[in-house]
């Protein structure tokens, strides 16, 4: 049976967005719904307090992408299995985490993956709050792909190239940050947003390519024909229109 994949952004554990998505909508067990990284529910190990209230909202299956605002050394700690073709963590009865430079088979639309970013408020993370104080409470080097994962990402995009609907990323590549007004500082050896444009451009005349989104800059905005940003709102996967959740 096929259901609807929707897409959404950065939701730091928040729940708001799906109370008022099962209020709205008419959600079923099919349903798929792909968050572009800072989910933010695997924060501590009280995590499964937070998937189970997830899982109670959304009665289909709920993947996210990894963000730099993740627990990534708890993520890496959950069961490795495979989930619609390519390698997850599972976190949940229906809540997977979707890893770097996999694909994925939904209801007939292949999907590239690649989670981390680098965070700018990583001195803060580490020093500031005094529940924050240092790495492996509020900060993990994990947030920003290894060269080993950025290698396999390549394969996988250069081997699919022609096999690719849909990529999800948590950073943006480089070319979007002009037309972004929240700006982000870029650190002269952090290349991620770079790279980034040179898998775009594999990409955009590719024969099934049809979008690109990325999250962490906190905006819901077309950047070309091909690459979205996506915050606060919910779309269906490849649709413009609007699932109300307010």
């Amino acid at each position: 049976m096929t259901g609807r994949i929707f897409i959404t952004g950065d939701k730091h554990g928040t729940f708001g967005p799906f109370f008022g998505l099962a209020e709205r909508n008419q959600l079923q067990e099919e349903d798929i719904l792909l968050i572009t990284g800072d989910a933010g529910y695997v924060w501590d190990q009280n995590y499964p307090t937070q998937i189970q209230t997830l899982e109670q909202l959304f009665p289909g299956a709920v993947a996210f992408v990894d963000g730099n605002h993740e627990n990534h050394a708890l993520l890496s700690s959950l069961p490795e299995e495979k989930w619609n073709g390519g390698r997850v963590h599972r976190v949940g009865e229906r809540v997977y985490h979707l890893m770097r430079g996999e694909l994925y088979d939904l209801y007939g639309s292949r999907v590239f993956t690649f989670g981390g970013a680098r965070s700018v408020d990583v001195d803060r993370r580490e020093d500031g709050f005094s529940w924050w104080k240092e790495r492996g409470e509020s900060w993990w080097p994990e947030e920003e792909p290894s060269a080993e994962e950025i290698a396999y990402g390549q394969r996988q995009l250069t081997e699919h190239r022609d096999e690719i609907d849909y990529v999800i990323t948590h950073e943006t590549p480089l070319l979007a940050r002009g037309a972004i007004a929240r700006s982000k500082t870029i650190d002269p050896d952090y290349q991620l947003p770079a790279l980034f444009d040179t898998w775009y451009a594999l990409l955009e005349d590719a024969p099934r390519f049809r979008q690109w989104y990325f999250g962490h800059m906190h905006v819901d905005q077309v950047i070309t024909p091909k690459l979205r940003g996506i915050h606060n709102q919910i779309l269906p996967l490849g649709g413009d229109e609007r699932v109300r959740w307010a």
